[in-house]
């Protein structure tokens, strides 16, 4: 029987957000556990109101802010450690963590052979955690990634969308981002969806993304089309985007965080993957 567990995932946003169905079984299979997480600042909020989850602390890339969390898991002893996806500076916090065993499913060699759990087929994120926890017995849960709101957030996404006039389901929501300019569609294309959409349905169009640019490709669409059923989501926080997006009829999207936003919250997803391959990952 385990007491206490550490899932550790301090990459990108999908990358984390595939952690949720294994701690989801986790929690299902040790009712009584408490299980921490250890996660990427920017996207702590995204777990802040998993039931599953006991507590979470924000990884920092820095290695001169590492020792600060890594003070705080010190004193905590962990039946199991379970590194959902690292990157290889990950091996600084080693020292930090004195529980055993850690293991992974990625070939790191500072984590022992007899704790790295080899998957030689190319299988999908989630399933490889799932193979990693099945190793001790537990069982898969389905692969549905989760995220789940607050009161708060869900009422200010509501404000917001009564204020654009969008009604849940009316909309169809465009997201302009990409964490690399490789993964980017053209402003141009997105533009011409969004007239599309206008033209020919009665949906309403939302643009969205979370950075500068996106902001700025947004702006360029918005002055094009000069449509009151066009509106945009730039600027809110990430949760409150998450909501918005929970209540579009449909997501357009390029192969980023928000992809991953979409397929959690059950909204319908068309990803767009340009000259990157996703196999490659």
């Amino acid at each position: 029987f385990m007491k206490k567990i550490l899932i550790v995932s301090v990459t990108g946003m999908g990358d984390s957000l595939w952690g949720t169905p294994g701690i989801r079984a986790l929690k299902k299979f040790f009712p009584k556990a408490e299980i921490d997480l250890l996660v990427n600042r920017p996207w702590k909020s995204l777990f802040e109101h998993n039931p599953h989850l006991n507590e979470i602390f924000e990884y920092h890339p820095q290695w001169y802010r590492q020792p600060f969390v890594g003070m705080r898991l010190l004193g905590r002893h962990y039946d199991a450690i379970y590194i959902f996806h690292s990157n290889l500076n990950f091996r600084r916090m080693l020292p930090w963590l004195r529980s055993a065993p850690i293991w992974s499913h990625q070939d790191r060699d500072w984590i022992p052979e007899t704790h790295r759990v080899k998957i030689d087929v190319n299988v999908h994120g989630i399933e490889r955690r799932m193979t990693m926890l099945g190793k001790i017995g537990v069982k898969p849960d389905g692969g549905q990634m989760e995220i789940f709101f607050d009161q708060v957030t869900l009422d200010q996404s509501k404000q917001i969308l009564h204020v654009h006039g969008f009604s849940p389901k009316k909309y169809i929501y465009l997201n302009l981002g990409a964490s690399v300019e490789k993964r980017r569609w053209m402003v141009e294309r997105f533009g011409e969806i969004a007239s599309r959409i206008i033209k020919r349905t009665p949906w309403n169009v939302m643009l969205g993304g979370g950075g500068p640019d996106d902001h700025k490709r947004s702006l360029t669409i918005l002055s094009q089309l000069n449509s009151p059923r066009i509106s945009a989501d730039c600027g809110h926080s990430l949760m409150v985007s998450a909501s918005i997006i929970s209540q579009a009829r449909l997501m357009v999207t390029t192969d980023t965080g928000p992809m991953h936003i979409g397929f959690a919250v059950r909204t319908p997803v068309v990803g767009i993957f340009g000259a990157f391959s996703p196999t490659s990952t």
